[in-house]
């Protein structure tokens, strides 16, 4: 094979692996864009998984993090701060998250298994400040 032909070759070669290699982002996640989407976790303003969402992924620290409202549609709690502020939640994710009284993963330690949604207990409700994915 001559030169020209193996470098036309090694230049489609690449240029496929690069495609490949950046096809499957276009499905992934969008975290923390107020739409929860199938492989994400999200925290809702109000009980029973109603109001405004974030979708934050796992987060140290939710000080930074807002409900958001995507639709338009003024949901409640829209650009509330997250942090201490969550009523509801539902695990979308294939990961246990766990849900933390204080940032950092301190505080109260919560389990929510996938496909988990339901209402925060007493302990948890407006006291959410961080989750993660590992204990």
């Amino acid at each position: 094979m001559n030169k020209r032909v193996m470098k036309a070759a090694v230049a489609a070669t690449a240029a496929a692996g690069f495609l490949l290699g950046t096809a499957g982002t276009a499905s992934a996640s969008n975290f923390d864009d107020g739409i929860l989407e199938s492989g994400e976790f999200g925290l809702y303003y109000n009980s029973g998984t109603a109001g405004c969402v974030t979708d934050p992924g796992p987060d140290n620290n939710f000080s930074d993090n807002w409900f958001k409202d995507p639709y338009g549609v003024n949901c409640a709690g829209e650009g509330a701060g997250t942090n201490d502020n969550t009523a509801s939640y539902w695990n979308r994710s294939v990961f246990t998250y766990y849900v933390f009284t204080d940032a950092y993963k301190g505080g109260v330690r919560g389990s929510l298994p996938v496909g988990y949604s339901g209402n925060a207990s007493d302990t948890f409700k407006n006291k959410i400040s961080s989750d993660s994915i590992t204990s």
